[in-house]
Order: structure tokens, then C-alpha cells, then sequence
């Protein structure tokens, strides 16, 4: 349900978007099922930001509405900002997208007609909890529930540098912030056989049952135990990337599933051809393993 639960010190140009949300309920959102012209109900869309834009630039009254469309697994925030003519803070703030390289396949998103920020009443991300920060009047700012998030609706309002910098941040982050790296990629010797051979990834000392996070994020593509990595998981990011995680003690996700970066998905182990809890952390691209970057790993044995 989206209704407004604000309408203090309203300016005359937001008058009809307040009307429409008020009375506007879930069930009777218009769903998008394709984003192509020949759609009735995605032209319909576009027509009315079309409008709104207009309106905009004009000083008139704008009517603000919000549709619902279920992503694809070749969708990205990118390609549906372009596709609907929305910038992508207005779609990725209203939606909780924390970042642009979310995965947003298979996910059912609110796509409004008016450009803007929502500003959550209860962020958790941290770009939400960055959002919360700006300096607006809350007394004269609109407030809407949206299927029982709260938020703040900034009309017209764009991310600023700070706030741009953290959403379009695809770097990856140490799945193992406080391991000690205890092994690099590349040749070493084994320390299961003695004898000289090439790693793979790198390990990262820890307790077991430590925290393991996602890299980056993506989709989880395999989960398993194998007898050299033991527990195991592997995401594919975008770009033909994949990070694995091996000799967990526990597996916190299942095959299909999407993480964001930094979701816990497992816990360190010393699963598998393992000498002592670790975890053993690998980054493919187009299925050849590629070396970690180094700023990943600040502690060293």
C-alpha cells in the first residue's frame, strides 16, 4: 500500500502526487511484463514519465504513480534506469538497492514515474544510513509508506559525490576482514604434500566458525563438499567472475540464491585437505583463477 503521511507545508506542484499515493493500494499497482514499446502497460509507463518530466521543467503539478516489473536474469539497475528513463538513485532508493552492481534477476521492483530520492526512515545499508545524514526540512518534505517502509521523498533530487561514489562502488572487499593471510596465490609448497605446486586463491587464517562474507555480489551457483576444499561455495558475479570459498564449517546459502556483498554465507572450517581453520578463497574469471587484489588482505603471519 502507498500512502502519504505527511502532506505539511505541501508545495502546489506535488499537490497530485499526494492525492494519487494516497489512495493508491498494492494490489493495483500496474505490473510491467516486458520492457518494450509494443507493452501497453510499459508505454503507459513511459508516457507518464514522459509527462512528469515535463511538468517538471514547466512548474506544473506532477502525477506520481508506481508500477512493479519482475527482473530478468539479463537485467541490471543500469539497463532498467536507461529502459524506463528513471535515474538509477530513484529506482535503487525506493527498492534498498544498496549498490550498482546488486543482483537484481528474478527480484519484483517498484518503478515510480517521478524522479527523486526516498529516504528510508530505518536505513540499514550504508548508503542508506549515508542518505538519512542529508540536511532537508522533514517538516515539509513528504513522507509515504510503501508496503510498510516508510520514506522520505525528495522530487527532482540527485545522489551527490559521496553518495554516488558508495553506490557505484563494484570493487570487491575481503570475504575475511580480520584472517591472517597465511598462504598467496601462486607457486608454494604444499603443505599437505611437501612438494612445490601452484595455488589457486589464498588463505586466510581464522577461528572456527568465523564469519565468512560474500565478495561481491552475484548469485550462488554451487554449494558442496569436494575432497581438497571440503565445504565449499561458489558465486558468479557479474562479467564472467566467480569467487569460491573452500573448508568451511558451515554453509549459510543454497544454490540459486542472491547475496548481496558482504552477506554473511558461511562460516570458517577446516574442512577438507585443510591443516587448520582457514579459509581458502579463489577468484575465477571465465573459469581461470585470477590473483586476489592485495588491498583485500591487510594482515599478514
Amino acid at each position: 500500500m502507498v500512502k502519504s503521511c505527511r502532506k505539511k507545508h505541501i508545495s502546489a506542484i506535488f499537490f497530485l502526487l499526494v492525492i494519487n499515493l494516497t489512495f493508491f493500494s498494492a494490489e493495483n499497482y500496474p505490473h510491467i511484463t516486458e520492457l518494450v514499446s509494443r507493452n501497453p502497460v510499459f508505454k503507459q509507463y513511459n508516457q507518464e514519465v514522459e509527462q512528469n518530466y515535463k511538468n517538471l521543467a514547466r512548474g506544473k503539478p506532477v502525477l506520481f504513480s508506481v508500477y512493479t516489473y519482475t527482473c530478468t536474469k539479463d537485467d541490471t539497475i543500469i539497463t532498467l534506469s536507461a529502459r524506463c528513463n528513471i535515474p538509477q538513485e530513484t529506482i535503487a532508493t525506493l527498492n534498498h538497492i544498496p549498490s550498482a552492481d546488486s543482483v537484481i534477476a528474478g527480484k519484483t521492483l517498484f518503478l515510480p514515474t517521478v524522479t527523486g530520492l526516498f529516504i528510508t526512515k530505518s536505513p540499514s545499508t550504508t548508503l542508506e544510513h549515508i542518505l538519512s545524514k542529508k540536511n532537508f526540512d522533514y517538516d515539509s518534505t513528504l513522507c509515504y509508506s510503501i508496503n510498510g517502509d516508510s520514506f522520505y521523498f525528495l522530487p527532482d533530487c540527485r545522489f551527490e559525490s559521496t553518495e554516488r561514489a558508495f553506490f557505484l562502488d563494484t570493487s570487491l572487499i575481503s570475504p575475511l576482514p580480520q584472517g591472517i593471510l597465511t598462504s598467496s596465490y601462486g607457486m608454494r609448497i604444499s603443505p599437505i604434500t611437501g612438494v612445490e605446486q601452484f595455488h589457486n586463491g589464498v588463505d586466510l587464517a581464522a577461528p572456527v566458525g568465523t564469519a565468512v562474507s560474500a565478495a561481491r555480489a552475484g548469485v550462488v551457483r554451487l554449494t558442496g563438499n569436494d575432497r581438497v576444499y571440503g565445504n565449499y561455495i561458489i558465486i558468479k558475479h557479474d562479467n564472467n567472475t566467480e569467487s569460491l570459498y573452500g573448508h568451511l564449517s558451515a554453509i549459510l546459502v543454497k544454490k540459486g540464491q542472491t547475496v548481496e556483498k558482504g552477506a554473511v554465507i558461511g562460516k570458517v572450517g577446516t574442512t577438507g585437505l585443510s591443516t587448520g581453520p582457514h579459509l581458502h578463497f579463489e577468484i575465477r574469471m571465465d573459469g581461470k583463477s585470477q590473483t586476489p587484489p592485495a588491498y583485500l588482505f591487510f594482515n599478514k603471519e
